[in-house]
């Protein structure tokens, strides 16, 4: 099936870009889509959030059970927490980049597009021209030894008590399936994990960083599991991790092509810059609240509010005490992902940093040196740790520490970034779990409650965190809520 493909750029209000002669608030892309020009007062499911959760969902519904559906978002754009900027004519990748075989709902949905063929490596990734790390502010070059020496601390940091990772963790994308071992562990942070390793200094240091970069938080609020999940669903080792998560991504369009194809197939309405605050429900209907006062009923609602988000919206009745525990206690991704735009025209290297460090940014890699002659020069993707940047806008600060701790000389011609740590949509990153979290608000998220059905990456099974865990929960909502309106379950909710 061919993509569909809106090249159409339009300013959303999301984002922020940065140049020596200025700066502008909202940046160009093909995500922003309006609303249908009428929407009804009930439908058969109202899916709330054009994510990938979102849209999978209602595509699924409105394609092949032809129910009436619609599809509200907050935002101006579809993408959730995925979307393609297109500033300075390149595909910009505000968050969500990277995409793999191995990720089973992500690579299904691209070969039924065609974007399959679109993939394009990140060649500092795969095999950078210079990978080097700073370790008590000292830069040394990762070798391929090296390299070899991380495979073996990886693997020691996933065996416990002798059982190796595929004791502990045999199915990934089913954790709770018998034998899971890794349970008895999952009070275990990561940092304590660590601290039980003799390892040389410098090996663990690397390490650290390396799996820092799992949730861009510290390795004391990160779980143990959080590592191991990771390094299971990626075939059990750290080259599987960087293999799997970091070297290809989509070309003509990016990530927002991708979300345009899902949306291409969806029947129904779309109401967008339209923020949920109240869902409630009662007999055999649902009923959302729109911040305006607005309220449409449907049968059932499919909610993909993130989980940092959850706590904003009044439930009626409430959700469960332990559902409300898992909102408040959130996840703990609260990083910040940046692109700087440099004059040079760089090979395409390689940098981490410490986890201890003062340094704000824990990676940043040479991602590729413009795709046309008006644009020549290195664009730079940095992974910043959570709480290390307290102003976006301080270019003075951020260039400055760009300068000193990643890439020495550089002539920085632009940033740009989107603060997903302060986007009241998403208040954080990707998800990335505290010790204990798992075992204990995994199955409750996954719950219906009533006649509200919840998809989201922040509680898939397998690519938790990523746009193929969104694509499963999305898609399993979807199939429940096919369930019950062939049911028409009155009374027996």
């Amino acid at each position: 099936m061919s993509s569909h493909n809106n090249t159409e750029e339009f300013r959303t209000k999301e984002g922020f870009l940065w140049t020596p002669s200025g700066s502008t608030e909202g940046l160009l892309t093909r995500s922003v889509v309006a609303s249908t020009t009428r929407t009804e007062l009930s439908y058969d499911v109202i899916v709330i959030g054009a994510g990938f959760a979102g849209l999978v969902a209602a595509r699924d519904l409105s394609k092949t059970s032809k129910a009436k559906v619609l599809l509200i978002e907050a935002r101006d754009r579809i993408g959730g927490r995925t979307w393609t900027s297109h500033e300075f004519g390149e595909d910009i990748e505000m968050g969500g980049t990277w995409v793999h075989w191995s990720q089973p709902h992500t690579f299904s949905e691209l070969v039924r597009y065609g974007l399959d063929k679109k993939l394009k490596p990140t060649i500092a990734s795969i095999n950078p021209a210079q990978n080097t790390h700073t370790f008590d502010s000292k830069v040394g070059e990762i070798s391929a030894e090296f390299s070899a020496k991380l495979e073996k601390v990886a693997e020691e940091f996933c065996t416990i008590d002798g059982y190796t990772s595929r004791e502990l963790l045999p199915y990934p994308h089913d954790p709770f399936r018998e034998p899971c071992q890794w349970r008895k562990y999952d009070k275990m942070s990561a940092q304590e994990r660590l601290d039980q390793m003799s390892v040389p200094e410098k090996e663990k240091d690397v390490f650290k960083a390396y799996i820092g970069l799992y949730g861009l938080c510290s390795t004391k609020e990160m779980s143990f599991y959080e590592v191991l999940r990771w390094y299971a669903i990626c075939g059990h080792s750290l080259a599987g991790v960087l293999e799997c998560t970091s070297a290809y991504k989509l070309g003509s369009g990016g990530m927002t092509s991708f979300a345009q194809a899902i949306l291409g197939e969806f029947k129904g309405d779309r109401l967008f810059s339209t923020e949920v605050s109240e869902i409630k429900q009662g007999g055999t209907t649902a009923q959302i609240i729109t911040a305006s006062g607005q309220q449409i009923s449907a049968s059932v609602i499919i909610s993909t509010i993130p989980l940092n988000c959850l706590s904003d919206i009044k439930f009626s009745p409430p959700l469960s005490a332990l559902r409300t525990e898992a909102a408040r206690h959130g996840h703990q991704n609260y990083g910040e992902k940046f692109h700087f735009k440099l004059g040079d025209v760089d090979p395409l290297w390689f940098k981490t940093v410490s986890m201890d460090h003062s340094s704000p940014y824990l990676i940043g890699f040479a991602d590729h040196n413009g795709s046309h002659e008006a644009t020549k020069g290195t664009f730079v993707v940095l992974g910043a740790k959570s709480g290390s940047v307290t102003d976006i806008k301080d270019a003075d600060r951020l260039v400055d520490d760009f300068k000193r701790n990643i890439r020495p000389g550089a002539d920085v011609q632009a940033y740009l970034i989107h603060d997903w740590a302060a986007d009241p949509y998403s208040k954080g990153a990707w998800s990335c779990w505290a010790p204990l979290a798992m075992t204990t608000y995994l199955p409750e998220l996954q719950k219906p409650h009533g006649r509200i059905l919840f998809a989201s990456a922040d509680w898939a099974n397998g690519w938790r965190g990523f746009i193929d865990g969104a694509l499963e929960s999305g898609k399993r909502a979807a199939s429940h809520a096919q369930v019950i309106l062939d049911a028409h379950i009155t009374g027996r909710l």
